[in-house]
């Protein structure tokens, strides 16, 4: 008992730095990008715009408040899993924050043609390399003449 009497300040302090490093570590592994907005995504669209809206003359608070309550939004969502993997709702507690992401298709992308064109062009690589090559060999030819690229309108 006298150890915690000695060292109580050193106890809460290390338990607080403890809990935002563990928090910290959950939404840095947790995906940022989800079709269907889970984890933590929310919270950091919610706290992008509080940010982006804050008024000049009060700028620095605003922020601050807008991280705060960032963390506070995320401290809930680790509570939600927690919750919902003691209520049996979830296998694990960081199930819903920590997951595999779905990924939103892009609707004006044509798999039927992309898959043709990888068929029509198997060696993309080779492609790419010789647009290199061409780009160096119009480099050289412009430095011949006297042009310089800077000049070249783009």
């Amino acid at each position: 008992m006298s150890f915690i009497k000695t060292h109580w300040i050193g106890l809460i302090s290390g338990f607080f730095i403890f809990c935002f490093l563990g928090m910290f570590i959950l939404v840095l592994l947790s995906p940022r990008l989800d079709a269907k907005k889970r984890g933590f995504i929310p919270c950091t669209e919610n706290m992008a715009e509080t940010m982006l809206s804050c008024p000049e003359d009060a700028k620095y608070s605003c922020i601050f408040k807008a991280i705060l309550g960032n963390s506070w939004c995320d401290m809930k969502v680790i509570g939600v899993g927690l919750k919902n993997w003691l209520t049996g709702k979830q296998p694990y507690p960081w199930s819903n924050y920590i997951f595999v992401p779905e990924y939103q298709q892009d609707e004006d992308f044509n798999d039927e043609a992309r898959a043709e064109y990888i068929k029509n062009n198997a060696d993309i690589n080779q492609e790419m390399y010789n647009l290199k090559k061409w780009h160096e060999e119009l480099e050289n030819e412009q430095q011949q003449v006297g042009i310089k690229t800077e000049d070249i309108p783009q």
